[in-house]
């Protein structure tokens, strides 16, 4: 399909005004699929000269610290945007098995040293216990080595996180590229 046919497909789809131009997209995979399908799933973005599109799965803050993943439809106007920034997020859970288990190894030793817990069942306490502090280690391994990289766009309402790693790299430079220019841009919107 020809550029100006999905440039037209865009803005009939996407565009609220019909006097909007497209600046740049960036997940243009998860855009075809929005298009040709209907389906949304992985976030994408588009710009245009009045506003930012941001459709799919979406990490979403009212205070700019508590997030929830989201499937989400938003338009966000470029009087309303005030800034982007790459934003780093780990599993709290994986933190929270860690400490469960820290605390839960120790706690047979002594149950077993207080009432001679091992004596009654088929458990070794002692080989329970390294059991769980080996797992420890392995949830903390865990939770230091996966993270999320989002690219939050600030608004006066809130902010919106898009998973970079389903965006490939020249469209995130693309969009940054033409984000900056916009806050930049100190003669007002432009309207083109």
């Amino acid at each position: 399909m020809s550029n100006s046919t999905e440039a037209e497909k865009i803005a009939g789809e996407i565009f609220l005004n019909p006097n909007e131009s497209l600046k740049c997209v960036a997940g243009s995979r998860q855009l075809r699929a929005f298009l040709y399908k209907g389906k949304l799933k992985r976030g994408f973005v588009v710009l245009s000269n009045r506003a930012i599109y941001c459709k799919g799965k979406y990490s979403v803050s009212r205070d700019r610290r508590h997030y929830q993943t989201k499937l989400t439809d938003f338009r966000i106007d470029l009087e309303e945007f005030q800034g982007m920034k790459y934003l780093q997020q780990k599993n709290p859970i994986l933190l929270t098995l860690c400490f469960f288990f820290l605390l839960l190894g120790p706690a047979l030793l002594l149950l077993d040293k207080l009432i001679d817990f091992g004596a009654f069942t088929v458990l070794n306490p002692v080989l329970d216990a390294v059991v769980c502090l080996l797992l420890s280690g392995v949830f903390f391994l865990l939770y230091y080595i996966h993270k999320r990289t989002l690219l939050e766009f600030v608004h006066t309402n809130g902010s919106l996180g898009v998973d970079i790693h389903y965006i490939p790299v020249s469209e995130e430079r693309l969009l940054i590229r033409y984000l900056r220019a916009l806050l930049n841009y100190t003669g007002g919107m432009p309207n083109e």
